[in-house]
């Protein structure tokens, strides 16, 4: 019996000089990692949120598609480009001479007839062309009987043919105080087509 009352009095000492972690119901009241409550909020229903950059916000509204407000990334689409100028008619007069080259520089009057789509303003009229080292090809006989053809074998009534580059603005371009350029660089003639032929 004095045993029992022994070892009963050597637990209770034990556990009364223990640690205050070992004893039952007494553990520490914050069982987290010892670091103060974070004050700043765990976005986690917003995952993406990390990657976003500082300039985030920046790049998102108060611009239109693309970036580009009032759509100025188009402007070079208003600049003068260079599409192809065909125009044929009756030749009225010339005065073209060869260059050295064999090209000829001069200008041609022409009755303008049949035209492509870029050159559609010239159709009707009587247009002077100031020609600049132009090839030319002369598709007709040798009248004076010199030996050969060329310019002075020419006559009004003959056929002409010019070939070169119009400038043009895309349709929904502002024109203004644009005026389309043209230059040629070839020059077809033929002999006035006969009946029956």
């Amino acid at each position: 019996m004095n045993f029992k009352r022994i070892l009963l009095a050597a637990s209770t000492v034990a556990l009364m000089t223990g640690p205050a972690w070992a004893l039952p119901g007494m553990a520490p009241a914050d069982q987290g990692t010892g670091h103060p409550p974070s004050t700043t909020p765990n976005n986690t229903d917003n995952p993406g949120s990390s990657h976003r950059s500082p300039q985030g916000t920046e790049n998102t509204g108060g611009k239109g598609r693309h970036g580009r407000p009032g759509n100025p990334g188009n402007s070079h689409k208003c600049k003068p480009h260079k599409v192809a100028y065909v125009a044929s008619g009756t030749l009225v007069s010339q005065t073209l001479a060869k260059n050295a080259d064999g090209t000829y520089s001069g200008e041609v009057t022409v009755e303008v007839k049949r035209t492509n789509h870029y050159a559609a303003g010239d159709k009707g009229k009587t247009k002077a062309y100031k020609l600049e080292n132009v090839r030319v090809t002369f598709g007709l006989a040798d009248t004076n009987s010199d030996g050969s053809v060329g310019v002075d074998d020419l006559k009004a009534g003959d056929r002409a043919k010019l070939i070169g580059k119009i400038t043009t603005l895309a349709k929904k371009c502002s024109k203004g105080a644009f005026t389309p350029t043209t230059t040629i660089r070839k020059v077809v003639f033929n002999a006035p087509v006969t009946p029956g032929s």
